[in-house]
């Protein structure tokens, strides 16, 4: 027997993986694409330049993710899929609205994070269920960096000025 044999989706052994594989990978390219659209509405429209780096840089955490997903299902020789993405044309209010869709996105991806974790579970494959559990963790330190970024916003009287510069010391200490 090959190792092509028993290393596939095929396999039954691995076969629930792909689909749980497939979504995890999407809802971190659509977190890319949706966020990096989200970052040119608040610089653009709405002159925070420093959120939009925060949000840019999130964007930019996502392709990471996704790699690692696809070293994760390298370690059983499976492949990683890459399924179509659609265009994000949502287009908020208000900072409010923006911090919703970064919580929907940061959620959706927890989701399907867990599924595939769940799935990795079900099917013996312990190990790479826990590398998983190792982004969903990242994801979730992101999640509280702009929950306090919201909170700050919802409480203060401060200006869109003031705002954005908090946010940079929320990020980055303060530094450019």
């Amino acid at each position: 027997m090959k190792l092509a044999d028993v290393f596939n989706y095929e396999n039954s052994m691995f076969s629930p993986l792909r689909d749980a594989a497939r979504k995890v990978t999407a809802a971190m390219q659509q977190a890319n694409r949706s966020l990096d659209s989200l970052k040119e509405y608040v610089l653009i429209e709405m002159g925070l330049v420093h959120t939009s780096d925060a949000i840019h840089e999130l964007a930019h955490k996502f392709p990471a993710y996704f790699d690692e997903i696809g070293s994760i299902l390298h370690q059983r020789h499976l492949m990683q899929e890459y399924p179509a993405t659609e265009e994000y044309t949502k287009r908020p209010d208000d900072m409010d609205e923006v911090f919703e869709e970064i919580m929907r996105i940061l959620r959706e991806n927890d989701e399907a994070l867990r599924d595939f974790i769940k799935v990795c579970d079900e099917n013996a494959q312990y190990a790479l269920a826990r590398q998983a559990e190792n982004i969903q963790i990242k994801n979730s330190v992101d999640c509280e960096k702009f929950l306090l970024a919201w909170k700050m916003l919802d409480e203060s009287d401060a200006s869109a000025t003031s705002f954005d510069d908090w946010v940079l010391h929320l990020f980055h200490g303060g530094e450019d």
